[in-house]
């Protein structure tokens, strides 16, 4: 799918443009990657007029994601919506709109976006939000999606949305931490990251109330229009391309807990290392390399 989407015509045994390459790449950008008047990409027009090589290096590095292998590729969508997401979240506006763009002319529907950026909010709050707003808010005022939408993102036949395994089965209406729901909550831990991290227990004791009302943010995030196993694979690219090791040891865990394959999260890592190549890769495997290697 990346191949068909991305490719245009371009020629990738040179480093060079021709003017129809050109016109094809930028009016590729135009439909995908813009909306209106907003200019939601001049690095695009920048790099081929200034830096061609690296431009066709990047796009050929992106067709490399869904090479044949042992597993399926990852779905150019779920490569997409990380950039939803993390663009949101390190509070890039104009960078995440641009991809809501493709991600809608790939398939995904209005609640499937929605709920991508909710979990950007998660991660990013009003420095996400605020910058989003400034560039999206009439964007997605203006979506109106007929019932019957034709064209839906093909997500890999073992997703499903799955709001259940994001909850612990606190009473998410009450704000006090109620005889045993820290044994539910410690459970959950248990079952997505293998053992219960230290904050959990001392927030229990010094602050109960604060714990629950976090757990109650988190699981009501997850809304059952995405595919549970996308999620936490947007968190793993965040993490990855921020450098934030232990974020993205516990991400890869929950992925790896709701039945991501490795070869999945590897190519959630590959899309971060789009940025940053080896800085991101080594920090990922230092911090999570033995998560990803087959459990014996």
């Amino acid at each position: 799918m990346s191949r068909e989407f991305l490719a245009v015509g371009t020629d990738f045994t040179t480093d060079t443009f021709t003017d129809d390459e050109k016109e094809r790449t930028l009016a590729w950008y135009r439909e995908h990657h813009d909306f209106g008047d907003l200019d939601l990409s001049p690095f695009a027009r920048f790099s081929i007029e200034h830096d061609p090589a690296w431009f066709k290096r990047l796009r050929r590095h992106i067709f490399a994601f869904d090479e044949p292998g042992d597993e399926p590729a990852l779905p150019l969508a779920a490569g997409v919506a990380m950039y939803v997401h993390t663009y949101f979240a390190v509070g890039m506006g104009k960078g995440s709109l641009y991809e809501i763009v493709t991600l809608r002319n790939l398939g995904a529907t209005r609640a499937e976006v929605l709920e991508t950026l909710a979990w950007g909010a998660y991660h990013g709050g009003p420095r996400g939000l605020n910058a989003f707003a400034e560039v999206g808010d009439g964007y997605l005022r203006e979506w109106e999606e007929p019932g019957d939408t034709p064209t839906r993102v093909a997500w890999p036949e073992r997703w499903a949305p799955d709001v259940a395994r994001f909850r612990s089965g606190i009473d998410l209406s009450s704000d006090e931490l109620l005889p045993g729901e820290l044994d539910l909550v410690r459970d959950w831990y248990r079952r997505t990251y293998g053992e219960v991290p230290a904050h959990v227990e001392f927030l229990a004791r010094t602050a109960p109330s604060a714990l629950k009302t976090y757990r109650a943010r988190f699981e009501t995030t997850a809304r059952g229009a995405l595919p549970a196993q996308l999620v936490p694979l947007l968190a793993v690219h965040l993490h990855a391309l921020t450098l934030a090791p232990k974020p993205l040891r516990r991400a890869l865990q929950v992925a790896r807990a709701l039945g991501a394959t490795r070869r999945e999260a590897v190519t959630a890592l590959l899309w971060a290392a789009v940025y940053g190549g080896d800085a991101v890769l080594e920090t990922a495997f230092d911090a999570a390399g033995d998560v990803l290697e087959p459990r014996g």
